[in-house]
C-alpha cells in the first residue's frame, strides 16, 4: 500500500516566519536559545510565541513595502483645474482629501471589473 501525505509536519530547516514579519518583536540574547518573539498582530495585546512559525494567517511580510507606502511613491495623474495645471504629481504630495479621493476613484474601478 502507498500513502502519500500532503502538507506533514514542516522541516526543521525553514526559517522562522516571525523574522520577516511586520507584526513580530524579536529580542535576541547571546546563545542561540535566547530568543523572546511577541506577535503584535492582535489589535488587543501581543503574545508569545514559543516555536518555529511556518504558516501564519496574519503574516504581513516587512520586506514588502505597504499598500500606502507604495501610494506615497507613486507618480499621480491629476487634471488640470483653475489652481494648477494637469500633470503628474508624487502621492506624498496630495493633501489627505486628495488621497482619499485618489483611492475612492480606485476601488470603484475595481469593483467595476
Amino acid at each position: 500500500m502507498h500513502l502519500k501525505i500532503r502538507n506533514g509536519t514542516a522541516p526543521n530547516g525553514n526559517s522562522n516566519l516571525c523574522a520577516s514579519c511586520r507584526h513580530s518583536t524579536i529580542t535576541r540574547g547571546r546563545t542561540l536559545d535566547e530568543e523572546i518573539v511577541q506577535c503584535h498582530a492582535t489589535a488587543m495585546k501581543s503574545i508569545r510565541i514559543t516555536f518555529k512559525v511556518t504558516s501564519c494567517s496574519s503574516y504581513s511580510d516587512a520586506r514588502q513595502p505597504t499598500y500606502l507606502e507604495m501610494m506615497e511613491l507613486a507618480w499621480i495623474l491629476q487634471p488640470g483645474s483653475k489652481r494648477r495645471p494637469a500633470g503628474f504629481i508624487r502621492g506624498s504630495e496630495l493633501r489627505a482629501e486628495e488621497m482619499a479621493n485618489v483611492i475612492r476613484d480606485i476601488r470603484i474601478r475595481e469593483d467595476d471589473l
